[in-house]
């Protein structure tokens, strides 16, 4: 409302101030606000230096918006599948696919689950592809179901090259739609401040009309004040699921209760999710597929063979609703429909 009746509607010191309140909160030396998920995934692109033809290794559940990011720049996605029975991909399969093409590897936290990545970042140092000036792999976190979570006093994306941070509805926190591009390098984020912002006093360069305004910074800031409560009250939500479905039929692929965060709740059956789609209907609960667009694989026409547990897991899985607003009826509703699955 301050921002409103201020007429601070533009991309001003609104936005300043969004993004050092976001940068000190998520224990970042720099953060940049755009005005998209898939904004945020061009920018940090261009800031590792992927260029035509270069290579980023990608799980399949990854989300559409890094697929476009890559092809705006004319690079290549390599696939990777997901582990069995898991919301990520192995490690070794991530470290497998690494060429002399390799310029990125990304590392999402699907669904808010937890994964430790240190193995990845062990190896990395230990090919010495990420130390110096010819530092050759970068590798982006998208912390956007996890962020204000803390691993054991390890922040989310910390590690990292470059975090984003989704600010659209199906995240942690929304400005409708944007997001965050954090990192503690100077160098990337002066390309990033440069390239999301057209015209003014500077030599002329291809730039983008990626900003947002303060009144959406505005919103942020007041997100931001409550993430800590948003993501506890999750978290309590996810135990209660977890605790029904270990009495069920169905099966999750959360395995960290002290660290996942439960940016939705994904169930998964043993047989297609037909039976499992009309049983929730007809007790009035929403539900959703596990990729709403189809899982990578399928969006680039890739032979599903090569992905079997990611394909599995679209043909056989569910997620189920789980957000803040929630009231007790609702939840109570949820787990008594998980126990009676049959």
């Amino acid at each position: 409302l301050e921002s409103l009746v201020m007429e601070e509607v533009t991309f001003g010191q609104g936005v300043v101030n969004f993004e050092r309140a976001f940068a000190r909160t998520f224990d970042f030396q720099h953060a940049a606000a755009v005005d998209s998920y898939t904004s945020a995934f061009h920018l940090a692109l261009l800031a590792a230096e992927v260029g035509k033809d270069d290579e980023v290794i990608v799980p399949v559940s990854a989300p559409l918006s890094l697929l476009d990011a890559v092809g705006y720049i004319g690079a290549r996605v390599t696939l990777v599948d997901l582990a069995k029975d898991s919301l990520h991909a192995e490690p070794e399969s991530l470290l497998a696919a690494i060429s002399d093409k390799t310029k990125v590897i990304f590392l999402p936290y699907t669904f808010g689950s937890y994964k430790d990545f240190r193995p990845v970042y062990e190896q990395l140092d230990a090919l010495g592809v990420r130390k110096g000036k010819e530092r050759r792999i970068r590798v982006i976190e998208d912390i956007s179901h996890v962020a204000g979570h803390d691993f054991a006093g390890r922040h989310p994306g910390g590690d990292s090259d470059i975090a984003i941070l989704g600010l659209n509805e199906d995240h942690l926190m929304t400005i409708g739609k944007g997001a965050v591009v954090m990192t503690d390098s100077q160098n990337a984020y002066a390309m990033i401040k440069d390239l999301r912002v057209q015209g003014g006093n500077r030599p002329y360069r291809i730039r983008f009309d990626y900003a947002i305004t303060d009144y959406q910074a505005a919103m942020g800031l007041e997100q931001l004040g409550n993430l800590s409560a948003m993501i506890e009250r999750r978290r309590r939500m996810g135990v209660l699921y977890n605790e029904a479905i270990a009495n069920s039929r169905l099966r999750s692929f959360f395995g960290a209760p002290e660290f996942d965060v439960c940016g939705g709740f994904p169930v998964v059956g043993e047989t297609d999710i037909t039976h499992m789609q009309r049983y929730f209907s007809s007790l009035q609960i929403e539900t959703r597929r596990l990729f709403p667009n189809g899982p990578l694989h399928h969006i680039m026409g890739l032979n599903p063979l090569d992905y079997p547990n990611a394909e599995r897991l679209f043909q056989r899985g569910l997620v189920l609703p789980l957000y803040p607003m929630l009231n007790k009826a609702a939840v109570e509703k949820i787990t008594a429909a998980i126990r009676g699955f049959y």
